[in-house]
């Protein structure tokens, strides 16, 4: 589909709600979500490419061409079905009780140059909750300065999910696409 086509059938043009900025940006026609700025088009390639032009809100919609509803952030896009899986490790992965989620959050961060990831806690700041994470630095991590000390970070705390399961309806599609954009933004 021919990018500015698609721009006109799911997009308006409106001013920046950012201040000071006197630019113009695309807005969804179905929540009013952004999209893209107006001379940065070819950003959003990927979205008309797909034909998504149904239910543009929030880095979720759906493509009646290929029958899929997709997720993507500015980190990537994935188009799920009926039949779509969700394993432990993929991105739309939401685990369906509290230990689940914080085996889920020790596994996105173990990483080459860690060691003994691990969770420490539920911690809350701000209303918000998240496991504790920390992990050990080995030798081999390139800043010579975090050679064996210790990293960590808050990792959020989702609603439960459904763990792994296949999508049965569209309706289960979608809430794949939703849960990929949650984990990849």
């Amino acid at each position: 589909m021919d990018l500015h086509l698609y721009l006109d059938k799911v997009a308006k043009i409106g001013p920046s709600s950012i201040p000071d900025d006197e630019g113009l940006v695309y807005y969804s026609k179905f929540d009013g979500s952004y999209i893209t700025r107006v001379g940065m088009e070819s950003s959003v390639l990927f979205l008309a490419e797909r034909e998504i032009t149904e239910s543009l809100t929030h880095g979720v919609g759906y493509s009646p061409k290929y029958n899929k509803w997709y997720g993507w952030s500015h980190r990537a896009i994935c188009g799920f079905e009926v039949g779509s899986t969700c394993k432990k490790g993929d991105c739309h992965y939401v685990g369906g009780d509290i230990k689940e989620q914080e085996e889920d959050a020790v596994r996105f961060w173990q990483d080459d140059h860690h060691e003994n990831v691990r969770c420490e806690g539920i911690v809350e700041d701000g209303g918000k909750k998240y496991f504790d994470i920390k992990w050990d630095y080995l030798n081999t991590t390139p800043n010579k300065k975090l050679h064996g000390t210790i990293g960590g970070c808050y990792h959020s705390i989702r609603p439960l999910g459904k763990g792994e399961w296949t999508a049965k309806t569209l309706d289960d599609a979608k809430q794949m696409a939703i849960d990929f954009n949650e984990g990849v933004s």
